[in-house]
């Protein structure tokens, strides 16, 4: 599963680097006869290594596991050995004329075959020694048998990972080679967070001698396993997130990955973990537990507790880092609309359950695991409003504080616009998606003549996200559209603004929310004066009559200068 899971972190951020650099960089205009070069020279460069390193890895193998050697596979013998008598000589070719392409061509470096070769190439080598170390820590520690293989594996492709790091550190420019460090930070913070989880689970159990009788199933000692997990992941993380990527610029991939992943993913574990936690003690002492032993019913809620807990800590440490952020910048709304996003949907879901349950209390219809369905569907439903509920209203609130605060630049922010789009866009298409599947359901049982308290009962789903959505839907366009009317009121200045100072994307905003009108920006080179606060800039536009205008930052204030176009 986590394989799996590596695989896809990888395979979707490759696509999108992909994607962006051929939008940016190579891919503008006609394909030149140097991008299909490169394009089949580095395929065809990380083949080979792939190839060689399988085969050389083999035959280590076999030299290292005396089991092996003995009882030899001779046709996994043929194939390693053609492996390594192709693969290597044909690499060292391709390597080497890739070289003397690098060396004499400052262009070869910023490419993007270059770039996904040597991200590919680092990154399966991280993969594949990271499992094989895994194998070789759970037979230092007792857990699994000594495996040959493991050790090759280990030894051919972390020297490929360490060769392919020092050239990535020294070759690639930065822009290109932090994508593969994003990527092997995730990859280490996945691995530490399955781990510690399930360590501090196994731990958990064994104090409070819960499930001891899965404890070790198979003979495998749950804490070393997890401990081994742990291990392999901790050191990946740091090297690749608190020696490098922690240190690099902010850019669009940096905050893919902290905002995402660190913010958002921990807390989407957080609430789940802390949710499952709830519930499990909800249904013990107000609803109707399957069984009346508190064992095998408690028995989820260390691993719970565990993922809860392991959720908040990377929560907080990627929420601290954009705390760095003194002033209120795209960044900050990022992160607190993401935060209201997820308190929001949850606490939605909550509201659909209570009102799911409510339908099949006046239906009187019982379909989830005998009476007690509809108690433990309410207490459910009570657990994600109680969770997810805080959440939202805390981030929502600092939200609209900063939107009385300073309205002209939070209204004109598009996260806000992208936030209010998206709640009352998707809460309206899956409104328009329910009520049709509501009204075939109704329609349905009319043409069969069973119209009565059982449609009714079948509609509750509908009937339940068609409120929420709706509601949900609703509440963001009275907001949006309110916020449209106070920018419209305040419509009056001048057609066209000129800003010929420090450029500003927020305060550029802000001015063409609130004249209606087409603003540019010039960056002087003679004076680094600012323009001030946005309020400020907003009250000069609004003593001045003139269609068409330039605000010149000065030392001494913001000068007016009226022009015709």
């Amino acid at each position: 599963m986590i394989a799996r899971l590596l695989t896809s972190i990888v395979l979707i951020a490759l696509l999108v680097f992909g994607i962006r650099t051929l939008a940016t960089g190579e891919g503008r205009g006609a394909i030149h006869g140097h991008s299909v070069r490169r394009f089949f020279q580095y395929l065809l460069l990380y083949s080979l290594l792939i190839t060689a390193a399988l085969g050389l890895s083999g035959l280590l193998g076999r030299l290292l596991d005396r089991a092996t050697l003995v009882a030899a596979d001779h046709t996994d013998l043929a194939r390693n050995v053609s492996f390594v008598i192709v693969g290597i000589p044909l690499y060292i070719v391709i390597a080497s004329w890739t070289r003397r392409k690098l060396s004499t061509d400052p262009g070869e470096v910023k490419s993007l075959g270059w770039g996904l070769y040597i991200t590919l190439a680092t990154l399966t080598s991280l993969i594949v020694a990271m499992f094989a170390l895994h194998d070789i820590l759970s037979w230092a520690v007792g857990i699994q048998s000594y495996s040959g293989p493991s050790l090759a594996r280990f030894i051919v492709w972390g020297a490929l990972w360490s060769t392919h790091w020092w050239l990535s550190d020294r070759l690639t420019p930065p822009e290109s080679s932090r994508v593969h460090r994003l990527i092997g930070s995730l990859i280490g913070l996945v691995i530490v967070i399955v781990g510690l989880s399930n360590l501090l689970t196994s731990v958990i159990q064994r104090v409070l001698k819960l499930g001891a009788d899965v404890l070790f199933l198979g003979g495998v000692d749950p804490i070393k396993k997890s401990a081994v997990t742990f291990a392999v992941g901790i050191p990946v993380w740091f090297l690749y997130w608190m020696r490098t990527s922690s240190k690099s610029k902010r850019d669009p991939f940096w905050l893919v990955y902290v905002l995402l992943f660190g913010v958002g993913g921990g807390l989407v574990i957080a609430i789940s973990g802390a949710s499952a936690v709830l519930y499990n003690v909800l249904v013990w002492f107000l609803g109707e537990p399957k069984t009346l032993d508190a064992s095998p019913h408690l028995r989820s809620i260390p691993a719970a507790a565990a993922f809860a807990f392991v959720g908040t800590v990377v929560w907080w440490y990627h929420h601290a880092i954009l705390e760095n952020e003194k002033t209120r910048s795209e960044v900050r709304r990022v992160y607190e609309y993401l935060m209201a996003g997820i308190g929001l949907i949850a606490s939605a879901a909550g509201v659909s359950m209570v009102l799911v349950a409510l339908v099949e209390t006046f239906t009187r219809v019982e379909v989830i695991a005998g009476p007690s369905g509809g108690r433990n569907a309410l207490l459910a439903a009570a657990t994600m409003l109680i969770v997810g509920t805080p959440v939202w209203w805390i981030f929502w609130q600092k939200i609209q504080r900063a939107t009385q605060t300073s309205p002209a630049g939070e209204i004109a922010s598009p996260t806000r616009r992208v936030y209010l789009f998206l709640l009352f866009g998707i809460g309206g298409l899956t409104s328009v998606i329910v009520l049709l599947i509501g009204v075939f359901i109704v329609f349905d049982d009319i043409f069969k003549s069973h119209l009565g308290t059982d449609t009714l009962h079948r509609l509750r789903f509908c009937i339940a996200i068609l409120i929420t959505t709706g509601a949900v839907a609703g509440y963001h366009w009275m907001i949006y559209r309110a916020e449209r009317e106070q920018v419209g009121a305040g419509l009056h200045g001048p057609r066209f603004v000129l800003l010929v100072g420090p450029r500003d994307p927020d305060l550029m905003r802000a001015v063409a929310h609130r004249t209606g009108g087409r603003v540019q920006s010039w960056t002087r080179k003679d004076d680094e004066s600012s323009f001030g606060s946005v309020e400020e800039v907003i009250a000069v536009l609004e003593n001045t009559q003139e269609e068409s205008i330039i605000l010149l930052a000065e030392s001494s204030g913001i000068r007016v200068i009226p022009v015709d176009r």
